[in-house]
């Protein structure tokens, strides 16, 4: 649902940029058509991103499955058959966490000349952005305490904290852009 999320706010967004044209915007249309044309790719990685975690999630699912009652042998290969979907699992919500940041750059980026009439799409858009960083976050927090590996669950720990804090900041700023042509 996060990546969906991030699909959504990438496309409402760019959709408020692409409204930002004509005569009154000419000084910042070539810029909004590049920052569209930015976040359509974003929105289609976002999609993308849904069916990767998707897939992710069943990896989980079928090595849980696998026995664990009977030789070592199948016990040790399905303890190694969940860390390795539970890394997986976690590096999905964590793409979509980098997509979120990269959207809500554009965001950001944009806001301040954004078509008036278009200011809350934006900033909605942002929230999106934002709340699919939150629950991408979420998933990332609930995978990494179940792998063993500590040292990749403290890296990607660190990295998914400091998007999150990334992603608030940009979105707080486009909501802030928006809400002055909204006054």
């Amino acid at each position: 649902m996060a990546a969906f999320l991030v699909a959504s706010g990438a496309a409402l967004t760019a959709m408020a940029f692409r409204f930002t044209s004509g005569e009154k915007f000419a000084a910042v249309e070539a810029e909004m058509a590049a920052r569209v044309e930015r976040l359509e790719k974003l929105r289609r990685r976002a999609l993308d991103l849904v069916d990767r975690d998707s897939s992710a999630y069943d990896a989980v699912t079928a090595a849980y499955k696998l026995p664990k009652t009977t030789t070592n042998a199948e016990k040790s290969a399905r303890a190694e058959a969940v860390q390795k979907a539970l890394r997986g699992a976690l590096e999905a919500p964590l793409e979509t966490m980098r997509a979120a940041r990269e959207a809500l750059e554009s965001a950001a980026a944009g806001a301040a000349e954004i078509n008036p009439n278009l200011a809350s799409d934006c900033a909605t858009g942002s929230w999106c952005l934002w709340s699919g960083a939150e629950a991408a976050a979420l998933n990332v927090r609930i995978n990494a305490g179940s792998i063993r590996d500590e040292s990749f669950s403290r890296e990607r720990l660190a990295e998914c904290e400091r998007i999150l804090r990334e992603c608030q900041g940009l979105a707080e700023s486009v909501r802030s852009a928006a809400g002055r042509l909204l006054a």
